[in-house]
């Protein structure tokens, strides 16, 4: 090496050396998708900012985590020597797995047994924090993160204790004493000897003794008392049983074997449960009312017609029993015909304000959609009347239905004192648990 190629070096070295002891090495860092939190590890109590997000550092590097909600969490470690800028893509979370060492624990949450291991976790549930039981392990209590980096493994550890077991399971474990000491399955250190009690509700209880020489699991199988007790609310619903009535709640039964019954009353929906004979002593169903709307007119005494004015429904006040989204017009001598939605989701009672007849006044109205190119019909889709954009011609209010593939389909209504041009934005065909409800009386030019 010459001198000339050695001084270079050295000043190579000098600026580098020089980069890390007194300066700082920018990076920014950005994800897939981007807008995601940035936490310093073991500090996530604030985030530092969100993705694309510039960190700054001197002569040291730094460990933080990319969260997303929706995404399974990701952690980065950045140092100087790192390229200014760095992209993590984060992997969509569809499901986490709960997984335990052994294969196969059992899951218990407020005492109720849940599942087994591998479990999938429902994010939409409130509860998160499981208790993990193996025969021959140390029960664990395992919460579920909010942003997990991946699937979460339970090691479970060797327990030197008496596992317990009842049939039923979920059996409460007191000692002679009347100490509460667990639910079943339960480990009871082993080798003492112990007078213990098992109870559960609608069993009778069992006492019975363990010491050094019992072998393990014990099981306890308990006598159930044979009566189950149905409550419905509201009370005096109908019990049926492949059709025919049983009685009336609260309903007593003597159960021997599965049981599917209906629980039927006026104005509510029907309940189908199923009674077992481990089924809990009393059973409670909270019934749900049928959504029927009352619907005025003001004034009173407007003819509601299904939409397309061919079927009478009645005379406002009229009510109606709301299955599904439905189209309706109300008709009044010396009124504009009024067009209106309605859905299960609309209040219980909705008065619809009628508008008088002027003259013979018409507009014409173009109607679009976003995206263009909807097929448009009158409501119900018997009759086409043409594709996005459409001049129409108003005199009083009209009701369309807007078509597309790969779309919901959007019932619109225009009236004369609606705008030259009026553009419907159409909700892509999601899967029933993305449906948006809209405000009960859809895209009506007033407000009711």
């Amino acid at each position: 090496m010459n001198r000339k190629t050695a001084v270079k070096v050295s000043f190579a070295v000098g600026a580098l050396l020089s980069l890390l002891l007194s300066g700082c090495a920018p990076v920014t860092l950005s994800s897939e998708p981007s807008g995601a939190y940035v936490y310093n590890k073991g500090h996530e109590e604030t985030a530092l900012g969100m993705t694309p997000f510039k960190v700054n550092l001197v002569a040291n590097q730094k460990e933080l985590i990319v969260r997303k909600n929706g995404y399974f969490s990701k952690t980065v470690v950045i140092s100087p020597t790192d390229p200014e800028s760095i992209n993590v893509e984060l992997q969509r979370r569809d499901k986490v797995l709960l997984r335990s060492n052994p294969d196969g624990a059992e899951l218990y949450v407020d005492g109720r047994r849940v599942g087994r291991t591998p479990y999938r976790v429902d994010y939409k549930k409130a509860w998160r924090t499981f208790e993990v039981r193996s025969a021959g392990y140390a029960s664990q209590i395992c919460t579920i993160p909010e942003d997990p980096e991946g699937d979460v493994m339970v090691d479970l550890e060797r327990d030197n204790s008496l596992m317990i077991t009842s049939k039923p399971r979920n059996a409460a474990v007191f000692t002679e004493e009347g100490d509460f000491l667990g639910r079943t399955p339960l480990g009871v250190p082993a080798g003492d000897t112990l007078i213990l009690e098992v109870r559960k509700e609608g069993y009778y209880s069992t006492s019975f003794t363990v010491d050094e020489e019992t072998a393990g699991p014990f099981v306890v199988e308990l006598e159930r008392e044979p009566i189950v007790i149905v409550y419905s609310e509201p009370e005096g619903a109908l019990v049926k049983h492949r059709g025919v009535t049983l009685g009336v709640t609260p309903f007593r039964r003597l159960v021997e074997n599965d049981m599917d019954i209906e629980l039927v009353y006026n104005r509510y929906k029907t309940a189908e449960i199923t009674i077992a004979p481990d089924s809990p002593r009393e059973v409670r169903v909270e019934l749900e009312k049928e959504p029927y709307v009352t619907i005025n007119s003001n004034p009173a005494g407007a003819m509601l017609y299904r939409s397309g004015g061919v079927e009478l429904i009645g005379t406002t006040p009229v009510e109606v029993l709301m299955s599904k989204d439905t189209a309706f017009e109300m008709h009044k001598p010396g009124y504009d015909i009024k067009s209106f939605t309605l859905s299960p989701q609309s209040k219980s009672e909705v008065t619809v304000p009628l508008k008088q007849t002027v003259g013979n006044q018409e507009k014409i109205v173009k109607i679009d959609s976003t995206p263009s190119g909807a097929k448009v019909y009158r409501p119900g889709g018997a009759e086409f009347i043409g594709t996005t954009p459409l001049e129409q011609p108003v005199r009083g209010e009209r009701t369309f239905e807007l078509q597309l593939d790969g779309f919901e389909t959007k019932i619109v209504t225009v009236a004369p004192d609606s705008a030259d041009n009026v553009t419907f934005a159409l909700a892509r065909d999601e899967s029933a648990r993305n449906v948006t409800v809209s405000d009960p009386l859809l895209n009506t030019p007033s407000s009711f």
